[in-house]
């Protein structure tokens, strides 16, 4: 009798322990989905153009959507560029913003004041082409620190320009090729590789 009356304790015992081994499998065998890390964002070969008085020329960029704009359409989409390209006699091949935009280049008065967009430049001096070269992953541009000054000048090919513009996008230029010159034939390419962390909602 005290046979008999032991295995149906024993069997529940083993059901109540399989019930409890499935319930735990199943929590473990069910994890967060985790997305994939987000590739760079590459714009290969960009050129722009020294500025021309008759404002015919290519001379200025916005970064988020990768757009060249001609100095004759300031007054229609010259708040959302970033920054423009000039060549100076004692300051060479150079970057500057289109809030600090030298007047003695070209003076944006197209462009209201306060619509005058800020972007930051600073040339790495740690950074090499092969390391720009190398960069696949979003995440890579993470170290990438704010610069404090809205120019850069005397650019060579293969500098590396660190920068970050007003929605705080940002990124690496690597400098490719330069026609030397501020006439028709001046001229400047590089290579963009970028953080995009903010897109402005257009009214």
């Amino acid at each position: 009798m005290k046979n008999i009356l032991k295995f149906p304790l024993f069997l529940a015992l083993i059901t109540n322990l399989f019930i409890l081994t499935s319930c735990g499998s199943e929590e473990i065998i069910d994890p967060e989905p985790v997305d994939p890390p987000a590739a760079v964002t590459t714009y290969s070969a960009r050129l722009l153009a020294a500025p021309l008085g008759d404002e015919t020329s290519s001379t200025f960029m916005t970064f988020y959507n990768n757009s060249i704009h001609k100095i004759s359409e300031a007054s229609t989409t010259g708040s959302t560029w970033d920054f423009g390209y000039f060549y100076g006699t004692t300051r060479k091949a150079s970057f500057a913003s289109v809030k600090n935009y030298p007047t003695d280049v070209f003076d944006l008065t197209a462009i209201a004041d306060a619509d005058k967009k800020e972007c930051f430049f600073a040339k790495s001096t740690v950074l090499t082409a092969a390391d720009f070269d190398a960069i696949t992953l979003e995440s890579e541009l993470n170290s990438v620190a704010k610069p404090t000054t809205q120019s850069v000048t005397e650019l060579s090919v293969g500098d590396i320009i660190e920068f970050q513009d007003s929605y705080e996008n940002k990124g690496l230029i690597k400098i490719t090729r330069i026609v030397e010159g501020n006439g028709s034939n001046g001229q400047i390419e590089f290579d963009v590789k970028i953080q995009i962390n903010n897109i402005p909602v257009q009214s």
